[in-house]
C-alpha cells in the first residue's frame, strides 16, 4: 500500500522566503523559482511530523521577546559594569535549577534565551530537565535564588507564548536549586 506524502504549505512558504532571502532581491520570477525550488526540495525530501505540537500565541510571544529585551539590555549593563568597577569581576558559582516542563522544545528554548542574557551561561540540558548553568560574579543563596525565580518565570513565559498549558509545580524553593 503507497503512502501519501502530505504536501505543507507553511514549509513551502517557508522556503520561498528564505530563497528570496538568498537571492537579495525580489521579483515574479525570483519568487516563482523559489515556489518551484521549495516544492522540489519538499518532493524530494520530505520529513516525518514534529512529535511536539504547538502554536504559537501572538501576544504571550510579545511578551516573552519585550520581557527578554528588556533582561537583555540590563544584564548587559550589569557585566559591563562588572568589567569595568575597580575591585573587578569575583568568582561565580555553578548550578543545576530543574525545569518543570516536560515538552524538549519549549525546554531547548528557555536554556538558549537564558544563555543569551549576559551574566549567565547555560553548561547543560540533561533529559531529566536540569538546566547546568554558570552565574557570574559573586552569587550567594540569595541571587541564587533570585536567578532561579526569573529562569523559572522564562520558563513560563515560552510556555505561554506556545501555546502549553500551565505548567504544574513551577514555584521555587531549596529543592529546585543544586550546586555543582
Amino acid at each position: 500500500m503507497q503512502t501519501v506524502r502530505r504536501f505543507r504549505v507553511g514549509s513551502l512558504i517557508g522556503l520561498t522566503v528564505l530563497w528570496l532571502l538568498m537571492w537579495g532581491s525580489w521579483s515574479w520570477g525570483t519568487l516563482f523559482m523559489g515556489l518551484l525550488m521549495g516544492t522540489i526540495v519538499l518532493l524530494a525530501f520530505p520529513m516525518p511530523r514534529r512529535l511536539t505540537r504547538f502554536r504559537v500565541r501572538p501576544i504571550p510571544m510579545l511578551w516573552l521577546t519585550i520581557t527578554f529585551l528588556a533582561n537583555l539590555f540590563w544584564s548587559s549593563l550589569i557585566v559591563a559594569w562588572m568589567a569595568m568597577r575597580p575591585s573587578g569581576i569575583t568568582e561565580g558559582r555553578v548550578v543545576a535549577i530543574r525545569l518543570h516542563d516536560k515538552d524538549d522544545f519549549r525546554r531547548t528554548v528557555t536554556a538558549e534565551m537564558t544563555s543569551l542574557v549576559p551574566g549567565t551561561v547555560v553548561i547543560d540540558l540533561d533529559t531529566q530537565g536540569h538546566l547546568l548553568i554558570h552565574i557570574i560574579d559573586h552569587c550567594d543563596d540569595a541571587r541564587l535564588l533570585l536567578e532561579a525565580q526569573r529562569i523559572h518565570r522564562l520558563e513560563r513565559r515560552v510556555a505561554n507564548a506556545f501555546g502549553a498549558p500551565p505548567l504544574v509545580g513551577c514555584g521555587i524553593g531549596p529543592e529546585e536549586v543544586h550546586d555543582d
